[in-house]
């Protein structure tokens, strides 16, 4: 590990599993849940709360990173973020439910700004021959938190708290594992000059980052591939996989809950198995990899609800628990292997930018198959393999070797 301090590595990755519990218990699960089979809202308008959050953070997303990689470094910014998350998610619930809608709009903002930061602090917990792996254990941790999250939820649902005590015991979790962080992360300072990148400047800047991008081979081609792989994930781990299971499959909330908890721990194994494989044969053959096996993992599930076979839903959630584990792990070490650590917080920015404009799209796009055209979530959910492929034959154009200089 060099000169890195264990402490140091060790709060960086009890921050992902600190902000893995909200990811998976609010948008992921019980949030998504609670507003659509108890409140009555549809997946489009879930979606279009969702899309709502993600122009915020596509516009934002690059002012953030480019303010982070000034003198004043990534933390301050990571702390404020987490701040504005957790408070929303305390109040979900609290007020009716336009107003729950609003915080959770806010949460979502909070959360996936944060994002931008912690993500690009990878290189200060990390060397370039470990980085995978420890991208990887970032991803194992922040499943573990999922899986948290999973037991604290399922703990309080059986003896009979309601969501909004779940929603509030996920906020503690996020400020109690995500303390560490602040205190003990050692971050590796790239610039002794004070960023000046006024917000207003934000739209701008995402153009200028662009432009930016084109300068480093291989860079605009990954976050193009990036987008289409992005709309397919984050459409469903936006909640719209929860729905999908208990609204489609017919699996009771239960045993949804019980699938997504077996997903949870395959993806420990998963982010952990091709961290470590990213570091021996690079991060391209294993994104690769991945998304043959999210295309297969989607087929199985229309396959299984089309035919009946619901056996099979449960080798899905297997495969999809390890991929998803796995993308995570490796497309962060991809960025970095092809951005300059110097810049790495302004193409993180549009990194996230990318993701969320995705996210923006990929839930619209679901509520316009299922909603409007009313074709049902199985022709919705084939539509999300056809981003797959296309991003597979984007990314396989693209060479993962390192970055060098500025």
């Amino acid at each position: 590990m060099s000169n890195i301090s264990k402490r140091s590595l060790y709060s960086w990755l009890f921050f992902d599993l600190a902000n893995t519990v909200y990811a998976f218990v609010i948008p992921g699960l019980y949030f998504s849940v609670w507003l659509v089979s108890e409140q009555g809202w549809t997946d489009q308008s879930l979606g279009f709360a969702t899309s709502g959050a993600m122009v915020i953070v596509a516009i934002l997303g690059p002012w953030v990173g480019a303010r982070s990689d000034g003198s004043q470094g990534k933390k301050p910014m990571l702390l404020i973020t987490t701040l504005i998350c957790i408070v929303a998610t305390f109040l979900l619930g609290t007020f009716d439910v336009s107003i729950s809608v609003l915080f959770f709009i806010v949460s979502l903002i909070g959360f996936n700004l944060g994002s931008v930061v912690y993500d690009a602090l990878l290189v200060s917990v990390s060397t370039p021959t470990n980085r995978g792996r420890i991208s990887g254990l970032g991803v194992a941790f922040g499943y573990v938190g999922s899986l948290l999250g999973f037991g604290v939820a399922t703990l309080l649902q059986n003896y009979g708290y309601s969501y909004v005590e779940i929603f509030r015991s996920v906020a503690v979790m996020f400020l109690i594992f995500s303390l560490p962080a602040f205190i003990f992360i050692k971050e590796k300072k790239v610039s002794n000059e004070k960023s000046t990148i006024r917000i207003t400047e934000s739209i701008s800047l995402v153009i200028k980052s662009w432009k930016h991008s084109t300068q480093y081979p291989g860079l605009t081609r990954f976050l193009v591939g990036r987008f289409f792989y992005a709309d397919a994930i984050n459409t469903l781990i936006s909640g719209l996989l929860a729905v999908y299971l208990v609204e489609e499959v017919g699996l009771s909330p239960t045993d949804s809950q019980n699938l997504l908890g077996l997903a949870i721990i395959i993806s420990i194994i998963g982010g952990y198995v091709f961290g470590k494989a990213a570091d021996k044969y690079g991060p391209r053959k294993l994104t690769l990899i991945s998304l043959v096996c999210w295309m297969l993992s989607l087929s199985i599930a229309i396959i299984a609800t089309e035919f009946d076979q619901l056996w099979l839903i449960y080798v899905t959630g297997v495969l999809g628990g390890f991929n998803i584990g796995g993308i995570f792990a490796v497309d962060r070490v991809f960025m970095t292997r092809l951005s300059p650590e110097k810049h790495l917080g302004e193409f993180y920015g549009l990194y996230s930018t990318v993701g969320r404009f995705a996210t923006i799209i990929g839930p619209l796009l679901w509520g316009l198959i299922v909603n409007t055209l009313g074709l049902g979530r199985n022709p919705a959910l084939f539509s999300l393999i056809i981003l797959l492929l296309i991003s597979f034959f984007i990314i396989r154009g693209v060479s993962d070797e390192q970055h060098v200089g500025g």
